[in-house]
């Protein structure tokens, strides 16, 4: 499904109710611009039974190095690096977080609040937030491209580097139901002589074990032409997938993670658009639990 998708998605839900047969169906990235449009897809597809595969490149492609976040952890945080727009490439942010957080002990349980800040404001929630902030160096330093300051080809991640380099840092804080939490953070660097400056060019991610005090972290490798690759080969892992869902007409990972993803970024929008306040989302109670097996892309 391309834009606008919940318009094409329901001419092809009629056609599914008047022939009295459906197909699986694959929607990119997220649902809709609208909640209650993206909650009505996922209702179609309950109620006609065909299998919908939804979401990112970013679950499915390879990791460095190549970890998978074991079922059933004890997770206290999970924090995702990356970069890109609002209402954009954010989406592929809480797809990242996601597909690690939701194998936490209980299952993905829902949202209850959504945190969207700019600017300064990142940095004001973030004193209150050691934790997260350290997730954020931990994400970083799997990162192939952060850039360095001046002079330097590389360097450690520091928050102040990070602060300086990208001062327009946007950042998603997400409180879910059971009491765990997500950031997400756009590190999109600045705009000199009409060029951008990215902080990073990849997506990162790194989770908090509650009982050991250990950081899970990785990246999620995308070989973007034309600074890694000249080939956008990271949609091949996304392509098996909907290969052996219009197969098998079963879906290797619940749809619910997608539309948990979309509710984030439509309320992570409005929280920017409401002047960086916090909104409650009781409309984001989704809960779903994943299977045991793997699903991202090995060499």
């Amino acid at each position: 499904m391309l834009y606008p998708r919940y318009k094409f998605f329901k001419e092809v839900v009629k056609v599914f109710e008047s022939s009295g047969r459906s197909v699986p169906v694959f929607n990119d990235k997220h649902l809709s611009t609208d909640w209650k449009e993206s909650v009505e897809l996922v209702e179609d597809s309950k109620r006609l039974g065909f299998a919908f595969l939804a979401g990112s490149s970013l679950p499915v492609t390879w990791r460095i190095p190549s970890i998978e976040m074991p079922l059933n952890t004890v997770l206290e945080e999970s924090v995702c690096a990356c970069y890109g727009g609002v209402d954009s490439y954010d989406f592929h942010g809480f797809e990242t977080a996601q597909c690690m957080s939701e194998r936490r002990a209980g299952g993905e349980v829902g949202v209850r609040a959504v945190h969207a800040a700019r600017g300064e404001k990142v940095w004001e929630l973030l004193a209150a937030r050691e934790k997260t902030a350290n997730l954020l160096l931990a994400a970083l330093a799997r990162s192939h491209t952060l850039r360095a300051p001046s002079g330097h080809t590389h360097a450690v991640p520091k928050l102040e580097w990070i602060r300086q380099a990208s001062p327009n840092t946007v950042a998603y804080f997400i409180g879910h139901l059971d009491g765990f939490k997500t950031t997400v953070f756009l590190l999109n660097g600045v705009t000199q002589n009409s060029q951008r400056h990215y902080l990073v060019q990849d997506f990162t991610y790194a989770g908090l074990a509650k009982r050991s005090g250990q950081i899970i972290s990785c990246q999620m490798h995308l070989p973007m032409p034309p600074r890694q690759t000249t080939f956008a080969d990271f949609f091949n892992p996304l392509v098996h997938h909907i290969e052996e869902t219009i197969l098998a007409n079963t879906v290797s990972y619940p749809v619910e993670r997608t539309l948990l993803a979309t509710g984030m970024t439509l309320f992570g929008v409005e929280s920017l658009h409401r002047g960086q306040t916090e909104i409650a989302t009781p409309e984001l109670k989704v809960a779903y639990r994943v299977p045991k097996g793997s699903t991202y892309w090995r060499t």
